[in-house]
């Protein structure tokens, strides 16, 4: 497994990936963050998690590890729709963008990443009925949401508050 991890992981940006591109980039990292849902309704709730991000494959792509709850939490409450995932990205020269593949447990999405402004925008690639947005990015941290489109408006349904971990920021942890 110790080979497997060093051909996998990568400690910097291939050049293939033009700096400019390199949207993921001020991710790499380990994260904790609130998770919110039910936003709007009576069944908000917030649950802490934590989300790792690496350069891989020979550092042209960026995977991640997202948790919620978090493995510390885990042992303390049981969320019956608990996530562990992955995301991979990669990014396509010909087109410029980033092609993403999100899979956990019974489910998995592919996304196209653009960069709008200072936003990053994932746009589910099939229905093209759901957005992931990450935004506010900062050296020790960033703001993420789930939208959906509902008719023809974009709603927020799910979102977190990341801090990068061991930074002077603080979630309450």
């Amino acid at each position: 497994m110790n080979e497997f991890m060093k051909a996998l992981v990568s400690v910097e940006r291939n050049e293939k990936i033009p700096e400019e591109k390199d949207y993921f980039g001020k991710l790499i990292g380990e994260w904790d963050f609130i998770w919110k849902d039910g936003i709007g309704t009576n069944k908000e709730r917030n649950v802490k998690g934590e989300w790792i991000f690496s350069r891989v494959l020979d550092g042209t792509g960026v995977q991640d590890l997202f948790i919620c709850p978090s493995r510390v939490e885990r042992k303390i409450i049981h969320e019956p729709d608990e996530e562990y995932g992955t995301t991979i990205r990669t990014y396509n020269p010909v087109t410029g963008n980033w092609e993403i593949y999100y899979c956990c447990h019974g489910e998995s999405t592919r996304l196209e990443a653009v960069k709008e402004e200072d936003k990053i925008v994932l746009t589910e690639k099939v229905h093209g009925k759901m957005k992931w947005i990450f935004s506010e990015m900062e050296e020790n941290r960033f703001h993420w949401q789930n939208c959906k489109l509902i008719g023809d408006e974009w709603i927020v349904c799910k979102e977190c508050h990341a801090v990068r971990k061991n930074s002077n920021d603080s979630m309450g942890y």
